[in-house]
């Protein structure tokens, strides 16, 4: 898209990316939940509190980090005074 002249204006934008965190982590379970994958899972999703705040957010050596491409969801156009 060319359209001749060029400006620079200042944006607030919003962009979704999906990450997908693969990390080791110890948590306290109920014992019958250890040999069963799916109430496993589910019990770690009703019970974020378990993990959240081991979530490996920079990486780390046991980590894997996989993001999907960043979509532009919206851009809005700032007033010049609020420019910094």
């Amino acid at each position: 898209m060319n359209t001749g002249e060029i400006t620079k204006v200042r944006v607030e934008m919003t962009v979704t990316e999906e990450v997908t965190y693969d990390f080791p982590v110890t948590v306290e379970v109920p014992t019958v939940l250890a040999d069963d994958p799916e109430a496993l899972t589910e019990y770690l999703v009703e019970n974020e509190d378990l993990w959240l705040d081991d979530l490996p957010i920079t990486g780390g050596s046991e980590v894997c980090l996989a993001v999907n491409e960043p979509v532009v969801e919206e851009g809005n156009l700032l007033p010049f005074a609020e420019a910094g």
